[in-house]
């Protein structure tokens, strides 16, 4: 039994022995004298009754009524003649007093009444006294009955003191339960005491306090799955900045160490660097290469910055016709075919100039790696909601080890080339992710393929939508 009940079954013994025992005190000390006084009145009343009834009966028919009086009240009866002697009532013979007459016949409890048999002339005098043995009856009985009482009155006490203290404190041990479950996180439980009173009231109470507080810990437990994804996405970022400019002192080092060398070279006039145009034309070349460089350096440092989501629709399919006819004198000069398959109004949600730069450098990268006579072939569809573009270049082949590294900054797939600063997928990438957008490149049977999906809309949806 847990101490919160115990006590309540304590107190509630204690009240119910002190309320049962104080009523039956009561009884025990007015009881007898109330029936005792009810008794007296009760005599007084049926002793005038019998008086009158004597008037009105001959002196013969006489006996019953003595005799029935006697039964009914048990007082005590004295007949007295005119003389004052004592007769039987039974025989109005000389008799025994049926009581102590030592004080005139007068006691505190004793009513004399004068009457006269109908028919007679003789006068007698009743004497009724109310018997204390009936009193003595009652007090007895009770003192009988007081193991027996007191008995009923523990019984009684315990049962009604074990009830009530359950009935009272089981739903605010199952409250306390309930709230030691929730202080351990577990919002499973519900207090079910649907009631109308305190007791209901706090139970609801604890039901809302569960709600809010399982709300609250799941809105918790959202923002530091969003403050961890924040927190790997920014090391993430930290590693590739680090990464990049290791990348980008390495590419730097080597060619400006080459024009160092030119320049001296041909500022102590040695060897072959005393042909000082020719090595100021190769100078010129490198600069302007590490000038390229860094542009895209800066454009990458910039896409690194913007964090904007997309804010209005761009037609994809008139992008790509720009991008491709960027890299149209280059795809003429090496005969390779560019092929549109591009279906008319095709809109995405993004930056205009971000995204042509993005797939103008897989459409310059597919140009750029293409053999001469082949083909180039730029494709979008629609469907679902998506628009999916594919870039593929025929006849190509990218040997396996290097596909997962291709969208890293400054790796090149063909190093003897010598052409490229490696940046362009790179940066294909960042704009691509800014975005959401997934992509991958992948050999086919016959070739190389660039996929990248987008939300799309068409141009009716996108005339519905009011843009």
């Amino acid at each position: 039994m847990k101490k919160l009940t115990l006590r309540t079954f304590v107190l509630l013994l204690a009240l119910s022995l002190f309320v049962l025992l104080s009523a039956y005190g009561c009884i025990w000390i007015f009881l007898p004298y109330a029936s005792e006084k009810k008794a007296q009145l009760a005599l007084e009343r049926k002793s005038s009754e019998f008086a009158d009834a004597l008037r009105t009966t001959a002196q013969s028919d006489s006996e019953p009524l003595f005799t029935a009086f006697l039964r009914e009240t048990g007082a005590d009866i004295l007949l007295l003649d005119e003389r004052g002697q004592c007769i039987s009532p039974f025989t109005f013979a000389p008799g025994d007093a049926s009581f102590d007459m030592t004080s005139g016949g007068q006691t505190p409890a004793a009513a004399r009444r004068p009457f006269r048999f109908d028919g007679s002339t003789q006068e007698y005098i009743l004497i009724i006294r109310y018997n204390p043995a009936r009193f003595d009856e009652i007090t007895h009985a009770m003192r009988r009955s007081v193991p027996y009482v007191l008995l009923i009155i523990l019984l009684l006490s315990s049962a009604s003191a074990f009830l009530f203290s359950h009935y009272t404190t089981l739903p605010i041990l199952r409250i306390g339960k309930i709230a030691d479950r929730i202080a351990n996180l577990d919002f499973s439980w519900y207090c079910p005491d649907i009631r109308d009173d305190e007791i209901g009231a706090l139970s609801q109470s604890i039901n809302e306090l569960s709600d809010k507080l399982h709300a609250a810990l799941d809105e918790i437990y959202r923002r530091n799955a969003l403050l961890e994804d924040e927190i790997s996405l920014e090391k993430e970022r930290e590693r590739r900045r680090l990464l990049f400019f290791s990348g980008v002192s390495h590419e730097l080092k080597t060619p400006i160490a080459i024009v160092i060398g030119q320049l001296e070279g041909m500022q102590a006039q040695i060897g072959v660097y005393k042909d000082r145009e020719k090595y100021l034309a190769r100078s010129k070349e490198i600069l302007q290469s590490l000038s390229s460089l860094l542009r895209e350096v800066l454009s990458v440092s910039h896409l690194d910055l913007e964090t904007q989501e997309p804010s209005k629709p761009v037609c994809l399919s008139q992008l790509l016709e720009a991008a491709a006819d960027d890299y149209a004198g280059c795809a003429e000069l090496s005969a390779i075919t560019v092929t549109l398959s591009l279906p008319p109004d095709i809109h995405v949600y993004g930056d205009a100039a971000l995204l042509k730069k993005a797939l103008g450098n897989v459409i310059g990268n597919a140009v750029l790696h293409t053999p001469q006579h082949g083909t180039v072939t730029v494709s979008l569809s629609l469907s679902g909601g998506k628009a999916t573009l594919r870039v593929c270049n025929t006849p190509a082949h990218i040997d396996d080890r290097h596909l997962p590294h291709l969208f890293e900054a400054f790796y090149r797939a063909d190093r003897s080339a010598g052409q490229g600063s490696g940046l362009g997928l790179y940066i294909t990438r960042m704009i691509l992710e800014t975005y959401h957008i997934p992509h991958s490149i992948e050999n086919t049977e016959d070739g190389v393929r660039f996929t990248a999906v987008f939300d799309g809309i068409s141009a009716a949806q996108f005339l519905t939508s009011g843009e």
